[in-house]
């Protein structure tokens, strides 16, 4: 799912062992993109926002964790790869 805002992979998951937890998770290509994002809100968005806001029943608000993923595959460069050999 892609937001018109730019946001992708949009997903809502709840947490099995504490189920009243959801979490809400979705990815920008770039940090700017992110950073963008609540700019480019619409009204109707800020209103759904304040609805979803009103449901939560906790005396602590909702916390926003940020975190960037970075992949796992080897960075390989011209003078550094996995298997080199001796130099000529």
């Amino acid at each position: 799912v892609q937001s018109r805002a730019g946001a992708r992979n949009w997903t809502l998951q709840r947490n099995l062992q504490t189920p009243s937890l959801w979490t809400e998770t979705f990815r920008t290509p770039t940090w700017m993109d992110f950073l963008r994002l609540n700019h480019r809100l619409t009204a109707a968005d800020k209103e759904v926002a304040q609805h979803l806001l009103s449901l939560h029943e906790g005396e602590v608000p909702p916390q926003t964790v940020l975190s960037i993923e970075r992949t796992t595959e080897a960075i390989r460069t011209r003078t550094s790869t996995i298997f080199s050999r001796p130099p000529r």
